[in-house]
């Protein structure tokens, strides 16, 4: 039964991510999210940060994280297989910024963990919707790793198996993100 509903919050995800991108854009929108989700931030040394298949956003972003800042920082994903290494070209584009994805491993979010997690941090609709298929009280707690800066865009969409232009802005787009946050008041 959860695997049906979860298969069709995806189907919507995917089919809204357009119209709700430009929803999430307009200013005041914006701004709110971009307040709840610094807020959230500043307020956890342990955010719990998820994609899909936790080897290239999540993975990047949380080790990141901990380098900026944030000692606890995990990643996680959906992806049902662990273990898994990110791709030579994301740890390539990682280690622009100082971070060694060479080592770690994917892992796959449990329920437990997003019922403890303080803050829970998301790329795209789909990520969200897969909170709320897996533990819907925890959608209360999670933001979009795109509204921890100011830039007009909330949603990063998952590089994987995308060409190299995209391969090079996501780690751009995550390092802004949390560059921003952390010198936050």
């Amino acid at each position: 039964m959860r695997r049906a509903i979860e298969q069709v919050l995806m189907a919507v995800a995917r089919r809204a991510e357009r119209p709700v991108g430009v929803i999430l854009a307009r200013p005041r929108v914006r701004a709110l999210l971009h307040r709840r989700a610094v807020r959230a931030w500043c307020a956890t040394e342990m955010p719990l940060i998820l994609c899909y298949g936790n080897i290239n956003r999540s993975a990047f972003a949380a080790a990141l994280a901990g380098i900026r800042g944030r000692a606890g920082a995990r990643s996680a994903g959906f992806y049902p297989q662990e273990g898994r290494m990110s791709p030579a070209v994301t740890i390539a584009c990682a280690a622009r910024y100082a971070v060694d994805l060479a080592a770690p491993r994917s892992a796959r979010v449990s329920r437990g963990e997003l019922g403890r997690a303080p803050a829970i941090f998301v790329f795209d609709l789909e990520n969200l919707a897969r909170v709320g298929a897996l533990a819907p009280r925890a959608l209360a707690r999670t933001h979009f790793v795109g509204a921890l800066d100011d830039d007009r865009r909330v949603l990063i969409a998952d590089p994987h198996g995308r060409g190299p232009e995209v391969l090079e802005a996501t780690p751009a787009r995550i390092a802004q993100a949390i560059e921003r946050a952390e010198a936050s008041p």
